[in-house]
């Protein structure tokens, strides 16, 4: 109702300003014509601040002056009075200047457009200027993504609603700097849009992603969305088989990662869990990405009985998976000058030493795994690390002197 009486109001207006107008040339009252001095300048301001337009007018007789706000079509002012109800519009005149001022207080987003300066002649006769009301960007929100969490292997899509004028444009970033992998044949460093789509993740898209918004009009804003990405344990162990004497104190590391973080720790052999203690130390650092850990653990003084297996084990809600490294016990042959396998009675079949040779053999062969195998019991995917690296090819070397 508000706004059909609104509009009633400017119809009413202008058709009483266009029988004016008939009027005084019927009359024959205008003697000359009016001429505008001065065009309307453009003005460009940002949301919430004020404008003034001028209308500079000579030889106005007895003909009126009204500012119209053309994408609107709606008569705002006649002469020193204002016929719009938006609180925000005055109108004011400079008679020794002979000029008639529009004023917008606050001006919105919504009062960009063309504003004409009309005078009721015969032909009415009209100049104009433009407003333009830019807006700093901002992120909508609630129309934008949080944060993503998502399996290995499976396709995201990233929303960042943006809104200002003019439109911003939205781009996106890595924080860390690194490429945008858009899927596995394309790589940016950049990319511009309000969706973002990652097909197929994997661990290396982990981490947060930056969308900005820009307009030119300061200032520039941006949200963080972090994404996650899920995957089984894997393992990999550089020495499955390590020889020391008793006496010593050794380490032993396992390389884990997993997402989300999984829990580690250590066993013997029969499965008893290894704790903290004067004769093991248990250690977890934190690699980067932070989803890679370094486990290590400490054997001090060995004893006969700290020779044998452990398993290092790592478990997630989305699987497990263990390896197992062998410690067994070594003395240096004087007359050979080198390290041997301290001999097992147990192992040893006869005279010459057949069953420790097998013994040995079987040590080699443990040696030759291209990776390292899951426990029976995992309950999820495993993916396995081939023994590597200089350290591994040291050990394997070592072994096969005997």
């Amino acid at each position: 109702m508000a706004g059909g009486t609104r509009w009633g109001a400017a119809a009413v207006a202008y058709r009483a300003w266009l029988l004016l107008t008939v009027a005084q040339h019927v009359k024959g009252v205008v003697s000359r014509d009016p001429i505008f001095l001065a065009e309307i300048q453009n003005q460009t301001v940002s949301e919430g601040r004020n404008v003034r337009f001028a209308c500079r007018v000579d030889n106005l007789g007895s003909h009126k002056v009204a500012w119209i706000h053309y994408e609107n079509s709606a008569i705002l002012t006649v002469s020193n009075h204002v016929i719009t109800r938006n609180d925000r519009i005055t109108v004011s005149r400079d008679k020794r200047q002979n000029t008639y001022y529009l004023h917008i207080r606050n001006v919105r987003e919504t009062d960009t457009g063309k504003y004409m300066c009309q005078i009721n002649t015969a032909s009415a006769m009209t100049i104009a200027g433009y407003l333009t009301v830019v807006v700093p960007p901002d992120i909508v929100d609630n129309e934008s993504s949080n944060d993503v969490i998502a399996q290995e292997g499976s396709d995201i899509k990233l929303r960042c609603r943006a809104k200002g004028s003019p439109r911003p444009i939205v781009t996106w970033k890595r924080e860390d700097g690194q490429h945008i992998a858009i899927n596995k044949s394309t790589t940016v460093l950049e990319y511009q849009g309000e969706v973002l789509r990652l097909s197929k993740v994997n661990r290396m898209d982990m981490g947060a992603y930056l969308c900005i918004a820009s307009n030119g009009h300061p200032p520039t804003v941006s949200k963080r969305i972090l994404v996650s990405v899920d995957f089984p344990p894997m393992l990999w162990i550089p020495h499955q088989l390590i020889g020391a004497n008793r006496g010593k104190t050794v380490v032993l590391e396992c390389f884990t990662e997993a997402h989300p973080t999984s829990l580690n720790y250590w066993t013997r052999g029969d499965g008893n869990m290894i704790y903290d203690s004067m004769k093991y130390r248990i250690e977890n650092r934190v690699g980067n990405p932070d989803y890679k850990i370094h486990m290590l653990l400490t054997v001090r003084y060995l004893e006969e009985d700290d020779f044998g297996t452990y398993r290092c084990v790592a478990k997630n809600p989305r699987g497990e998976t263990d390896g197992t490294i062998k410690i067994y016990d070594q003395v240096w042959d004087r007359s050979e000058n080198r390290t041997r396998k301290r001999p097992n009675p147990q192992a040893v079949s006869d005279l010459n030493g057949e069953g420790e040779e097998l013994d040995l053999r079987d040590q080699e062969r443990s040696l030759n795994l291209p990776a390292i195998s899951p426990s029976s019991g995992s309950r999820g995917a495993s993916h396995l690390y081939p023994l590597a690296g200089l350290a591994g090819a040291a050990c394997l070397l070592w072994a096969r002197r005997f």
